[in-house]
């Protein structure tokens, strides 16, 4: 069976057979090597004679462009039979030339858009496939050739299908919480198109998941800037509202750690604090275990229609002095909520303990309900 001749033209171009790969840099006429592209490009018709010379020597007339044609033609079989490619490959038909389909050929363009066409108009691809797609796009479509005419439509509808590529890729990487394989293809993205709304709206958000707030502000700030000074417009909605809830949760978390007392007047215990600063607490405490990869244990304890030998308050500062002085207690409802920082759902039977033990001293006819969650 014949092998099988690879070329590749996504980035610098080259053909691999025989376990030899050949660029075609050395080859005596420049013009043979663009004439094969196109060849190639159109493989799968017969192009004429006049085409070529409309293409290639616009200015000449018929006859003189066919001479040109005919020497650039034979100079391209004897490049071809040099690097070990049977030369026939171009085949002469009636007024034109073919690439000869007695060949089996591979061209990485041809499968790419193959592929990308299939990822976007008709099956779902696996993360692999996708990844293995964005290896095999090393670059533009020819980019040797980026200011010849026939090669701009095909460059550019192959570009598209890659950007679509990278935003199907990065948008399951994203919600299997792979944030930082995220980033890295949303980055090759920009680069190519920095325009794109959507790539920096995906970016920004796992920049923040892997706590990286200070990117994330600044990938909008360039963001802005980009589509005020090339496009004259401002970013959508939907990127603005990102930006401005992940400029609040900063300016959240620096008054937290600016303002806030940890500790009891007392220096033991939990503290104990309204549902508000709770709430800030509790981001705070995500952020970090996301970006350290810890955990921390959230219990609810609800103490609606339970009949206290104690004030609600009592009983809440009670518990509090189960806890230690770097957890948090909040008070809302008859229910209580307990943050237990760096701490695990198996190390967090001690507290539950301390709970049960203190609510049987109590002699309750009926128990609060306790919901614990660990959160990672």
């Amino acid at each position: 069976m014949e092998e099988v001749i690879k070329f590749y033209g996504l980035g610098p171009f080259y053909f691999k057979y025989h376990n030899k790969t050949v660029s075609g840099s050395a080859w005596v006429s420049k013009r043979a090597l663009s004439i094969f592209m196109y060849l190639l490009l159109e493989k799968k018709r017969t192009v004429s004679v006049e085409e070529l010379i409309d293409i290639f020597w616009e200015g000449s007339d018929l006859e003189d462009g066919k001479n040109k044609l005919y020497n650039t033609i034979y100079l391209l079989r004897r490049s071809l039979a040099k690097d070990g490619i049977p030369k026939d490959i171009i085949e002469s038909v009636s007024g034109g030339y073919s690439i000869n389909n007695a060949y089996e050929i591979w061209a990485d363009w041809d499968y790419f858009e193959k592929k990308t066409d299939q990822m976007i108009h008709e099956k779902e691809l696996e993360v692999e496939e996708l990844e293995e797609l964005f290896q095999l796009y090393r670059g533009d479509f020819f980019p040797a050739l980026r200011y010849e005419d026939w090669t701009e439509i095909q460059r550019e509808k192959l570009r598209e299908n890659y950007l679509n590529l990278i935003e199907i890729l990065s948008n399951k990487l994203y919600q299997a919480q792979k944030f930082r394989d995220t980033v890295n293809y949303l980055h090759r993205g920009i680069e190519y198109d920095p325009y794109r709304e959507n790539f920096y709206l995906l970016y920004i958000k796992a920049l923040v998941k892997l706590g990286r707030i200070a990117e994330a502000i600044n990938s909008y700030k360039k963001c802005e800037q980009i589509l005020k000074d090339e496009l004259d417009v401002l970013p959508g909605q939907e990127l603005k509202n990102e930006y401005h809830k992940i400029k609040l949760s900063r300016e959240l978390s620096e008054t937290i750690e600016e303002d806030l007392t940890f500790e009891n007047n007392d220096d033991s215990g939990a503290i104990i604090c309204n549902v508000d600063v709770f709430k800030k607490i509790y981001d705070v405490e995500l952020r970090h275990v996301r970006r350290q990869k810890g955990e921390f244990v959230l219990i609810k304890i609800d103490f609606k229609g339970v009949k206290l030998p104690i004030t609600f308050s009592e009983a809440a500062v009670k518990i509090s002095f189960m806890l230690r002085s770097c957890d948090v207690i909040c008070i809302n409802n008859y229910k209580i909520y307990l943050l237990l920082q760096d701490m695990n759902l198996i190390n967090s039977g001690i507290i539950m303990n301390r709970v049960n033990s203190f609510c049987e001293a109590l002699e309750l006819t009926k128990k609060p309900s306790i919901d614990i969650k660990e959160i990672s």
